[in-house]
C-alpha cells in the first residue's frame, strides 16, 4: 500500500473455513509497522455449536478490532446475510480503513463486499478466480471478485479466469494457497496431544471426514446417510468435523450426532481449530467428504482423498483425489482402495500445484505495493473471445 502513512487495512473473518487461509497473512499484518491492521470477528466465530472458534484467535495473540454476532439461533442464512451486511457497514463506518480484505464465497463474505461497495471502499480478494460449481458459493466467489479492486489468487488459471471477467491485468497477482502456510508450523500436535484433544485413542488407520450441505441440488439427509452407511462397512478412526452455517447444515449435524453415540473410534467435533486440524492430517490415512480443504490441504499433506459429489466441481485437482457418487457401494470402493498401502505409495512425489513456499509474505509485498484507489471506480476489460481458461 504505498504512501507514507500507515495503511488501515481491515480483515474480515468468519470462521473456521477462513481463519485457517488467513493466520498467517494476519500475523504478518500484525507485526509490520506499515499497516494498521483491523481485525474484525464475527459469524461462527462467535457461536458455541460452531466451537467458539474466536478463541484459537485469541490465543494467536492477534487483536480484534470488532466482534459482528450476526449469526442467529437457528441459523437462517438469508437474514444472517443482511444482520452481516448492516454489521459491516457499521464496522466501515467507525473503522474508516483504507481497504478492506476479504477471502473466498461465502453468503456473509459476499454480504460485507456489498457493504463496503456501498461504502466505497476498495476491497483485496483472496482465492478469485476458482470453481466450485455444486454450492451457491460459486456464484458469490465470482460476484465478490467483480466488487474486488485487488485480486490475489492462488494459481495461474485461476488468475487466468479473473482476467477474462474483464479486471484489469496489474490488479491480479498469484500469490499461491495460503492455508498451506500451515506446512511450516512448528507448533502442530503430535498423536499424543491429539488423543488428549478428542478423549480417545487415534489408532490407525485415521480417517478425517467433513461433509457440508451440496446447497445447489441434493438432499443433505440423503447424502449424509450415504456417506455413514459407506463408512460403516469399514473398520477406521473417524474424526468427523461438523459443517459451516449453511442450509442444511444442521440435518448434518444431528445425523452425526446420533451416528456417533456408542460407535467406538469414532470422534465428532464442531471445529479442530487449524493448529489441530494440521496437526491430524500429519497422522491421518485419508480424507473424505465435499470440503475444498479435501482439494487443496489434504493432497498438500500427501493424502488420499475421497471427494463425494459435485459441490467441488472445478477445482484444481492433484492424483490425490477420487471423485465418486453419493453412492454408499461407491464410496466404500473408493475409500478401501485409499487406505490400502500402495496407494500412499502412488501418490509419493507428486506435488501441490500451488507456488511453493510459504503465501503470506508474497500477499503482504502484493499489499505493500498496491496502490489503493481513492475513488474505487473499475474499469471493465475486453478479452479476446479466443482466450482460454485452464480447466
Amino acid at each position: 500500500m504505498k504512501g507514507a502513512r500507515q495503511a488501515r487495512l481491515a480483515v474480515l473473518t468468519t470462521g473456521r473455513q477462513d481463519y485457517s487461509i488467513l493466520r498467517s497473512t494476519l500475523c504478518l499484518l500484525r507485526d509490520d509497522r506499515r499497516f494498521d491492521l483491523l481485525l474484525w470477528v464475527g459469524g461462527m466465530h462467535l457461536a458455541p455449536r460452531h466451537g467458539l472458534t474466536v478463541d484459537a484467535i485469541i490465543g494467536d495473540r492477534l487483536p480484534i478490532t470488532a466482534r459482528l454476532a450476526f449469526l442467529a439461533e437457528p441459523e437462517d442464512p438469508v437474514a444472517d446475510a443482511g444482520r452481516a451486511l448492516a454489521m459491516v457497514a457499521a464496522a466501515l463506518a467507525s473503522g474508516k480503513p483504507d481497504a478492506l480484505l476479504l477471502l473466498g464465497d461465502r453468503t456473509e463474505t459476499c454480504a460485507a463486499a456489498l457493504a463496503a461497495t456501498m461504502h466505497g471502499t476498495p476491497i483485496v480478494h483472496l482465492h478469485g478466480g476458482e470453481e466450485s460449481e455444486g454450492a451457491i458459493d460459486n456464484s458469490l466467489r465470482h460476484a465478490i471478485t467483480k466488487m474486488s479492486h485487488l485480486h490475489l489468487v492462488s494459481h495461474e488459471s485461476h488468475a487466468r479466469r479473473v482476467r477474462q471477467m474483464g479486471e484489469p491485468d496489474a490488479s491480479v497477482r498469484v500469490v499461491g494457497a495460503a492455508g498451506l502456510d500451515n506446512l511450516y508450523r512448528d507448533d502442530l500436535p503430535d498423536r499424543a496431544a491429539l488423543e488428549r484433544r478428542l478423549g480417545g485413542l487415534l489408532t490407525d488407520p485415521i480417517v478425517v471426514v467433513t461433509l457440508h450441505p451440496t446447497t445447489l441440488g441434493g438432499s443433505a439427509e440423503e447424502e449424509a446417510n450415504e456417506l455413514a452407511a459407506a463408512m460403516e462397512g469399514l473398520v477406521a478412526t473417524w474424526v468427523i468435523t461438523q459443517p459451516n452455517a449453511d442450509r442444511g447444515g444442521d440435518v448434518i449435524r444431528q445425523m452425526w450426532t446420533r451416528w456417533a453415540e456408542g460407535r467406538p473410534r469414532t470422534f465428532v467435533v464442531d471445529a479442530l481449530g487449524e493448529r489441530n486440524f494440521w496437526g491430524l492430517l500429519k497422522i491421518a490415512s485419508a480424507m473424505l467428504g465435499n470440503s475444498s480443504a479435501g482439494i487443496i490441504e489434504g493432497p498438500a499433506a500427501g493424502l488420499p482423498v475421497i471427494n463425494v459429489g459435485d459441490r467441488q466441481a472445478g477445482r484444481l485437482r492433484t492424483p490425490h483425489v477420487v471423485d465418486v457418487p453419493f453412492e454408499r457401494d461407491s464410496i466404500a470402493q473408493a475409500l478401501g482402495g485409499a487406505l490400502m498401502p500402495k496407494r500412499r505409495q502412488e501418490l509419493a512425489g507428486v506435488t501441490s500445484p500451488f507456488p511453493s513456499g510459504a503465501a503470506a509474505p508474497r500477499i503482504i509485498e502484493a499489499l505493500s505495493a498496491w496502490d489503493i484507489p481513492i475513488t474505487p471506480r473499475k474499469r471493465f476489460v475486453d478479452r479476446p473471445t479466443t482466450e482460454g481458461v485452464a480447466q
